[in-house]
Formats: C-alpha cells, sequence, structure tokens
C-alpha cells in the first residue's frame, strides 16, 4: 500500500499498565467477533494508510505559516486557502504543536515532522504567551498580534491544551524551553483560575487569570452562560494535560493537582448512571439552568443533556491518567469508564448507520436525541473507546468489537473525504450539507482523529503480535 508506514515499538500509556505497540503485520480481514491475528493486522494496516493519505499528507507541511509562523487556520473542502484575514487561536495552534509531535513519536521516520512541532511551539512562545500578565493570549491575528479587547478573554480550556501541547512537544524533544514555560504555565494556572479552596479550575478569566463570575464585567464576552462556574469540558482537558505533564515532570504538586482532577473528573462529573454531569458551582453543587448562573433561565438543553463524544473520550482519559499515576488496575475506575460506553451505547449509538449523535436528553423514561449530527471527533473518540473496552471486556455481551468495526465502516464510509482528503466536520448520512464546507478552521485540527486512529493502530497490532 502506498501510504503504509512501518511502526516502531514504542511505548504508547493506555490502560491497566498495558503497552501497546506496533509491528509490521499482513493477511486477510475476517468478520469474527473474536479476531484473529490476520484480520487485526490487515485492520491496521487499512486504518494507517488511511491516516496518512487522508488526515496526515493533508494537512503537513500544508498548514505551516513560513511567512508569520505558527500554523494557518482556514482551509476551505479542497484545501485552498479560505479567503479573507485569518484568526490564530490557542487551542488551534496547541493541538496542532501536539499532533505533529504524537505523529513523530509513533513515526520516528517522519523525522521532519519534529520541525513541525518547533515551528508551532515558536509561536506559542514568542507571540501567544502574554509577556505583561502571564497565560496564553486566547487569539492572535495572522501576523502573532495579539487581539485586542474581548476578543483576547482567557478560559482556562485554551490554558490547558497549552500544557498539553507543550508537555508532549518536550516528550520528542527534550527542549528545555518547553519544559521551562510548561511549567511557567502550570504555575500562573495555580495562582488564578485553580480554586483553593473547594478544587478545580474555573473557566472564564481576566487577563491575569483570575476567575470572572456572574455579574463581572471581565472576561465575559461570547458565550457566557457558564461564567462563574465548573465545567465538564474544561475539566477533563485538564485531567488530560496535567497527565502529560505529570509524564515530563513528576513534580508533587503536578501530582496533587492531576489527582485532584482525576477523583473531581470520575467521582462528581460522572454521573452513577453513566454520563458527564456538565455544570457546577464552585462549591460542587451541580448547576441545573442558567437562573442558578445569573441568567433568564432560557435554553435548558445547554445544562442538561448527554454529550456522547465527551462521554466516550473521558472513558479512554480516566484509564489513561489512572495508568499514569499507577492505578491501572483500579476496579472501580475501570467500572466507571465502562458505564461511560455502556450508556452512550445505550442512548447515543445509531443503531441502523453506525456512530455516536452529538447530544440526547432525557424526556420521561427514553432518550430524546437533540442533536443528530455525528462531529469528527466524537465518532473517532467513540471508535477508540470501543476498541479499548474490547480489550478490557472481549467477551461482554455488548459486542465492543462488532461496534468498533461498525464505527469504523461509517467513518470511512461517510466521514473521509475520498476525493480531497482530510475528514468532513460531521457524517454526511446526517449531515449532508458538510461535504461543501471548509476542512480547517479554528475549532478543526487533526488533535482528536490523528490520537484515535493511532491508538487504534496500535491496539490492533498489539493483540495481532
Amino acid at each position: 500500500m502506498k501510504h503504509l508506514r512501518t511502526i516502531q515499538w514504542i511505548a504508547l500509556v493506555l490502560v491497566s499498565g498495558l503497552i501497546v505497540a506496533g509491528c509490521n503485520n499482513s493477511g486477510k480481514k475476517g468478520n469474527s467477533l473474536s479476531p484473529g491475528e490476520e484480520e487485526q493486522a490487515a485492520l491496521a494496516g487499512e486504518m494507517e494508510e488511511s491516516l496518512f493519505e487522508y488526515i496526515i499528507e493533508p494537512w503537513y507541511p500544508l498548514i505551516i505559516d513560513s511567512a508569520y509562523g505558527g500554523y494557518i487556520s482556514g482551509f476551505e473542502r479542497d484545501w485552498t486557502r479560505s479567503p479573507g484575514p485569518q484568526v490564530k487561536a490557542l487551542v488551534q495552534q496547541a493541538r496542532h504543536v501536539w499532533s505533529t509531535s504524537f505523529i513523530y513519536e509513533n513515526y520516528p521516520d517522519q523525522k521532519e515532522f519534529v520541525g513541525y512541532a518547533d515551528h508551532g511551539f515558536q509561536f506559542l512562545k514568542n507571540h501567544m504567551w502574554d509577556q505583561e500578565y502571564g497565560g496564553f493570549h486566547a487569539y492572535c491575528g495572522e501576523d502573532g498580534t495579539p487581539l485586542p479587547g474581548s476578543m483576547n478573554d482567557k478560559r482556562v480550556y485554551g490554558q490547558a491544551f497549552a500544557v498539553y501541547a507543550l508537555s508532549q512537544y518536550y516528550r520528542i524533544s527534550q527542549n528545555q524551553e518547553a519544559l521551562d514555560l510548561a511549567i511557567r504555565e502550570f504555575q500562573w494556572m495555580e495562582k488564578g483560575p485553580h480554586d483553593a479552596e473547594f478544587g478545580g479550575y474555573f473557566e472564564f478569566l481576566d487577563r491575569d487569570g483570575n476567575p470572572a463570575f456572574a455579574g463581572d464585567s471581565r472576561g465575559a464576552s461570547g458565550d457566557t452562560r457558564g461564567l462563574g462556574l465548573k465545567d465538564y469540558n474544561s475539566s477533563i482537558h485538564l485531567m488530560e494535560a496535567l497527565t502529560q505533564l505529570y509524564r515530563v515532570w513528576p513534580d508533587t504538586l503536578v501530582r496533587e493537582r492531576l489527582e485532584e482532577m482525576f477523583y473531581l473528573v470520575r467521582d462528581t462529573f460522572v454521573h452513577p448512571d453513566g454520563y458527564l454531569q456538565l455544570y457546577f458551582h464552585p462549591d460542587w453543587t451541580l448547576a441545573r439552568d442558567s437562573q442558578e448562573a445569573g441568567g433568564s433561565g432560557e435554553d435548558p438543553f445547554f445544562w442538561e443533556h448527554y454529550t456522547y463524544g465527551h462521554d466516550v473520550e473521558t472513558a479512554f482519559l480516566l484509564l489513561e491518567t489512572a495508568h499514569v499515576l499507577g492505578w491501572g488496575e483500579d476496579s472501580n475506575t475501570h467500572r466507571i469508564a465502562k458505564k461511560l460506553v455502556d450508556h452512550s451505547l445505550e442512548s447515543g449509538w445509531d443503531q441502523v448507520y453506525g456512530g455516536f449523535f452529538d447530544a440526547g436528553r432525557q424526556k420521561g423514561d427514553s432518550v430524546i436525541i437533540i442533536n443528530d449530527h455525528k462531529s469528527w471527533w466524537g465518532l473517532v473518540e467513540g471508535m477508540n473507546a470501543l476498541l479499548l473496552m474490547h480489550t478490557l471486556y472481549p467477551d461482554d455481551p455488548a459486542d465492543y468489537y462488532g461496534k468498533f468495526l461498525k464505527a469504523w465502516q461509517h467513518i470511512d464510509s461517510y466521514l473521509i473525504d475520498k476525493e480531497y482528503g482530510g475528514w468532513y466536520n460531521h457524517s454526511l448520512d446526517t449531515s449532508p450539507e458538510d461535504a461543501k464546507l471548509a476542512k480547517s478552521h479554528i475549532w478543526k485540527t487533526t488533535y482528536h482523529n490523528v490520537r484515535g486512529m493511532i491508538h487504534c493502530i496500535h491496539m490492533l497490532r498489539k493483540e495481532s503480535s
């Protein structure tokens, strides 16, 4: 296969002390519920070829901005550059630093990716780091100039991805500047967004990093329905970021914060029935509607719904963090992770075409789907979680491997653009209009699908080796 690459044996932290690695194999794909070595080897090769042909090669090095640094944010379906001035977002820039570093870690023959990662690191360091107040600017113009005023409110979500990216880049480069900047960012978050009284981190911040609460003018532009609250999305990615930081800098305080976030995510954000509860007040009482946060009480779906992509992603992240902390065999964590996947399968899985819907909501004794879009990131996180559950529970009646196969077939059929390359924003079975939309923007990078695809390739090859 033209785009097939050879994976060297590289340790990859997943779960339960399991080191999943890859090797070259060939064989014929089969349909057995208990997959054989040949089937999994062939499937790993198929996914690896797709990874390079439809993700890595369309994006890199096209998005490298040789004029201003960092990564260009906007490209249309055919990979022509999106018109007009372009914004560079912290989340987007950091995710590409992480992806390029992760690609190199797993494919060390792709030596150019060290340079691609360093290119992004330099932009984070020289343009997105706030030299006056600390922390990272949320948005810069194309030339790296921080955007003024309310467009540059700081969110802890973006700060978390900066730590995540810097830690991964340091892993592959041993560039001390990257680790030093990650440490400075961690210390900045310790002084501002971290809640020393109740634990956890606030999402909305002023430029100095102080939390913004309901009624404040600070950090209050855009969608502020969660102002002054602690939210699920930032929290799972803070846990993810601290996990990676602890791997490269096993500091006592980092471990303390990592354990704190792990227990908050696992035991507070995750409902006993197996889904993420979305928003909490500072003292960890559940926020159920916007009236509780100083709003008018509208839009109940925002406050109480099932967000399936985040639920299945959290299952993986909890197991990854437990492993890094040395708790990989913890049965309670395994039970909760499995519950997150099972609940998503029971209420958010498309029984006809496969894949997880975007969101559902409890209505009486049943669940209704309130958003039937299937996002690229939610689909690949779901596929990764299903194969992970299969490795842990191969004989479970949920048939995780069968669902995994259907998830991959769905992605291959409805999400991958075989004409121009890249993945659509949403799969075309429920969102056919997405065939015409941009492939790359500030919220669309390669972070989810690079990670999910590589993890699946590793898991398949471990079972076939």
